[in-house]
């Protein structure tokens, strides 16, 4: 253990982690939750007319596209039909060839142009931009 926390200072810390959560989930909630609304109709709309949702991401919000994917094509708190979704992140063969045959910067870009059609959604990663 760290000569610098007792077990006072240490379980503090702890709890101010805690509290520094619910402070900004608190402040967010006003503001995210119209966005995330919209973002949903977004969605249910481009779902029911037949579209699908594109995500990406690199590094761990790789791992969040593939994840997002996967509820939707499997399920989500109940059972449900799939919904049509692709996380592009998924196929190393496609995203290594454009990287080394093009940019790094094209590799979400050049699929979507191929996999994408007018109606689909686009879901990007919340912590990074994708190319």
């Amino acid at each position: 253990m760290n000569k610098n926390f007792g077990r006072s200072g240490f379980n503090y810390h702890i709890q101010q982690h805690f509290q520094d959560s619910i402070d900004t989930k608190q402040m967010a909630l006003e503001i995210l939750s119209p966005v995330i609304e919209l973002a949903s109709d977004s969605m249910v709309n481009s779902l029911l007319n037949g579209g699908k949702v594109l995500s990406c991401g690199n590094g761990g919000s790789a791992g969040d596209a593939q994840h997002f994917s996967s509820e939707m094509l499997n399920r989500f708190e109940r059972e449900r039909p799939s919904l049509p979704a692709i996380a592009l992140t998924t196929d190393s063969s496609t995203v290594t060839s454009i990287a080394n045959d093009y940019s790094y910067n094209e590799i979400f870009s050049k699929q979507i142009r191929a996999l994408g059609n007018n109606g689909d959604i686009y879901r990007p990663p919340m912590t990074e931009k994708c190319a």
